[in-house]
């Protein structure tokens, strides 16, 4: 029986091992779905989510009224057995009063600090959603990319294959072969190149969902979409509403909130203390009644009145920058990805048209075995290797600061 259900066990764990993997694979991922998985797995956001709830916590302590303290005591005890009995005993309650509205003030300074936690989510959250809109655009590129370079390689074959017709037909010389075969060769190195871009996008795009295990194997999604450029003006209008300018507002606020609050610390607490008496010698009860006021002769709270006015001035300089920045980036980068577009869109509806189109003239003229037909440098498909490069670079530089989606 003990060996059947160490079988069972060690049978039960392979077959868990082996479909783990499986539960990892997705398959014409789309950027909505991509999405909604980095909301649940990207540690980031799980992390700002835990420092709102702290903040929550925070701002529900800060407004609770202080506890009583009781007191319990006794006065004028004998040391010796034979001593007149004068003792006192005292029991009572003593109660601190905050002044001056301490604790409506900090409350509403720990909610201020909870809302900027709650920008800063918001934050992460846009930051998030660019990289992965980032990744995603790059894996749909490559994949592409590599379905165009595929593409070139066949039709580089097919102009292998004719000179090497030719040439067995007399029409053409070995030098033109010789030609063909270099350029194929150059391709085949491009594919390989191309495929291993592919492999390095669909990592980076399982890294920013959150989860570098994930096995993407195809992406489900079309370029002009994942590529979509807002105008400018419009993203400008938009400026405002942005995420990080919301995060530095409520910044300021809080700040300001913290002067209040420790100008209202400027008053000390009260306190008001009733107690029981009761008399041993005369056996007499009585009541008593004191309150404490301490004195601000020392302590008037102004380093903390300076440091919060100081926090407030770096706050309000930390908007003034996060403004000036994102415009600049804004500019910048529209520039950048419309750039890159362009090229991009040159390549495929320019280029590559024209290249199919001068092999498939050269096949053409082939079969039909026209006259004076003179040699196949001129009949090739002229693809030089990485007229992408730029876009390749450009495009993705510029896409990580600008999504249509995030602003």
């Amino acid at each position: 029986m003990k060996t059947l259900l160490t079988a069972s066990l060690v049978l039960c764990a392979i077959h868990t091992h082996r479909a783990t993997p499986a539960t990892n694979q997705l398959d014409a991922l789309t950027l909505e779905h991509a999405f909604d998985m980095a909301e649940r797995l990207q540690p980031d956001l799980a992390e700002a989510r835990a420092l709102i709830e702290a903040a929550t916590g925070r701002a529900q302590q800060a407004g609770v009224f202080p506890n009583p303290e009781a007191i319990v005591g006794a006065q004028q005890l004998p040391f010796g057995g034979d001593a007149s009995n004068q003792r006192e005993y005292v029991a009572g309650v003593a109660q601190p009063i905050p002044l001056g509205g301490r604790l409506g003030k900090a409350r509403e300074a720990e909610q201020l600090e909870r809302d900027v936690r709650v920008r800063g989510l918001e934050v992460t959250r846009r930051n998030l959603r660019k990289r992965v809109h980032g990744a995603f655009a790059t894996a749909l590129y490559q994949e592409r990319a590599f379905q165009t370079q595929s593409q070139i390689a066949q039709s580089i074959e097919m102009a292998a294959a004719t000179t090497q017709a030719r040439l067995d037909a007399g029409d053409a010389v070995p030098e033109d072969l010789a030609r063909v075969e270099m350029e194929l060769a150059r391709a085949k190195v491009e594919i390989q190149r191309s495929q291993s871009l592919r492999e390095q996008a669909v990592i980076a795009l399982a890294a920013a969902i959150g989860d570098p295990a994930l096995k993407v194997k195809t992406l489900a999604g079309n370029l002009d979409a994942a590529f979509e450029i807002p105008t400018l003006e419009s993203l400008a209008s938009n400026l405002s509403s942005q995420p990080e300018i919301q995060l530095a507002d409520a910044s300021t606020r809080a700040r300001s909130a913290l002067i209040d609050l420790a100008q209202a610390k400027r008053i000390p607490d009260v306190k008001v203390e009733a107690l029981y008496h009761r008399l041993e010698t005369t056996k007499e009860n009585t009541f008593d009644v004191g309150l404490s006021i301490p004195l601000p002769l020392f302590n008037r709270n102004q380093g903390r009145i300076r440091e919060a006015r100081a926090e407030l001035q770096a706050a309000e300089a930390r908007s003034r920058s996060t403004r000036n920045e994102l415009s600049l980036r804004l500019q910048e980068s529209h520039a950048q990805l419309t750039t890159a577009l362009a090229s991009s869109r040159a390549l495929r509806s320019e280029i590559l048209p024209r290249a199919d189109t001068v092999l498939k003239s050269a096949e053409a003229r082939y079969a039909a075995r026209a006259p004076g037909l003179g040699g196949g440098p001129a009949y090739l498909p002229r693809i030089p290797p990485r007229r992408d490069a730029g876009v390749e670079h450009g495009a993705f530089v510029g896409w990580n600061q600008l999504s249509s989606r995030t602003f």
